[in-house]
């Protein structure tokens, strides 16, 4: 039975080079589900049941990191593997962190991609080469920063996060509470929250934390 697949990228370009590469072989896989955002594909993971999920990093609105934590908590045994353009640490450990069963660089998409999918729907995981060279460096015990990360960021809850990466993007209040369908009070609730736990003083030093942090770009 074909390993079935949802991908989800903000890029309709992406997800159509992503198809290509698994429908040239329909015996052993075969795509249920697209989604435009993480939002999306966190609803067509529950809709569609797919046997691997495959999130990009980087998505607008509600980014895959949220997604595969969120998806992680709904169907723990579901498989999800990240797509990144990013080589960085904090990425793996996030993605590794919440679940995920691989990540892939998406320089390597060509080459790793099946191999990718095929492993952790087998329960396996994979990693680009990069990746895995890091993780290699890590368990040799190599001393690394980031496996202990003193990262206020973590204290946000899923929902912070969400709106966190909603005004970094420039969202005004009034637009993510209409997004979010959240009353205005309870988004400024969240905004001063989350600028007091991040102990940010404006919008600037908001934007700026989540473009360090690889939130936005």
């Amino acid at each position: 039975m074909p390993v079935k697949i949802l991908f989800a990228d903000d890029h309709a370009l992406v997800r159509q080079g992503l198809r290509r590469i698994v429908e040239a072989r329909p015996d052993d896989f075969v795509v249920v589900a697209e989604a435009g955002s993480g939002a999306e594909a966190i609803e067509m993971a529950g809709k569609f049941l797919p046997d691997v999920a495959v999130l990009d990093v980087g998505m607008k609105g509600l980014n895959g990191l949220e997604a595969l934590s969120q998806i992680k908590k709904q169907h723990p045994k579901m498989a999800v593997l990240m797509l990144s353009m990013h080589s960085d640490e904090r990425y793996f450990l996030r993605a590794i962190r919440e679940g995920a069963s691989g990540y892939v660089l998406k320089d390597c998409v060509e080459d790793d991609l099946l191999g990718a999918i095929s492993t952790v729907a087998e329960g396996g995981q994979f990693f680009s080469p990069d990746v895995k060279q890091w993780l290699d460096r890590i368990a040799a015990g190599g001393d690394d920063p980031t496996l202990t990360p003193d990262d206020r960021f973590e204290t946000l809850t899923s929902r912070e996060r969400h709106i966190y990466q909603l005004l970094a993007e420039g969202n005004a209040n009034k637009e993510i509470a209409a997004l979010l369908n959240l009353s205005l009070h309870t988004v400024e609730t969240h905004r001063a929250r989350i600028m007091e736990k991040l102990r940010l003083h404006s919008a600037a030093e908001l934007v700026l934390s989540a473009v360090r942090r690889g939130i936005v770009t």
